[in-house]
């Protein structure tokens, strides 16, 4: 069941949020194996387990700043779907297409942990950049056939809330291609300017009569 406008409607959506948690779960369980046990060394090497697991720091920092980012996706993609009480296949179609790139972030996750500290860092960080990128301009797309498709259904909706969540969701798609862009100067920065947009997404649109 769910509520839009204050009444409660049976979901036509559940298959399509149930499917979508067990992507986003499979995605967040790959990402640990972006963190490589070390080999067993040659002999008794005294501090050798501990200085190799203290080498793969950009594993441990990149799989954390992932595991976060696909979690806001996650909840995003709640949000997103709340809105639906029909459903037609292009939306079973687009929502499909946007969990393609949420199964590939493991790569570029793994990718930027190896070249992070290379000086081609910035290429990899281009690569996890560009795979948020078209996330987003995925859910973005997904968002305006829920709303197009809500307006042809007739369902009401907060037209406040849902005007400032669409102006959040386009404002987010260009600043995710302005970080893909930051990546050929400042990886690090690239990083951590996808990680504060998702959870720039993540915050919750409130009412404010004066919008």
């Amino acid at each position: 069941m769910k509520r839009i406008g204050g009444k409660s409607q049976p979901s036509e959506s559940a298959r399509i949020e149930a499917f979508s948690d067990n992507v986003f779960a499979i995605g967040l369980t790959l990402l640990v194996l972006t963190i490589k046990v070390p080999t067993v060394p040659q002999g008794d090497q005294p501090g050798y387990l501990l200085n190799e697991l203290g080498k793969q720091w950009p594993s441990y920092l990149t799989y954390v700043i992932s595991f976060f980012t696909v979690l806001l996706m996650w909840i995003n993609h709640h949000v997103m779907f709340q809105r639906v009480q029909k459903t037609d296949h292009a939306l079973m179609f687009l929502n499909g297409t946007l969990l393609l790139p949420v199964t590939l972030v493991p790569f570029p996750t793994s990718l930027l942990a190896v070249f992070i500290r290379h000086p081609q860092a910035r290429y990899a960080a281009a690569i996890f950049a560009g795979s948020y990128v078209l996330i987003a301009g995925l859910h973005s797309l997904v968002w305006n056939h829920i709303t197009r498709m809500n307006q042809r259904f007739g369902i009401e909706e907060d037209e406040v809330i849902l005007r400032r969540r669409t102006r959040k969701i386009n404002v987010a798609f260009g600043l995710y291609i302005g970080a893909f862009c930051i990546a050929f100067i400042e990886p690090l920065a690239c990083i951590a300017a996808c990680f504060l947009l998702a959870i720039y997404l993540a915050l919750p649109e409130l009412r404010n009569t004066a919008d």
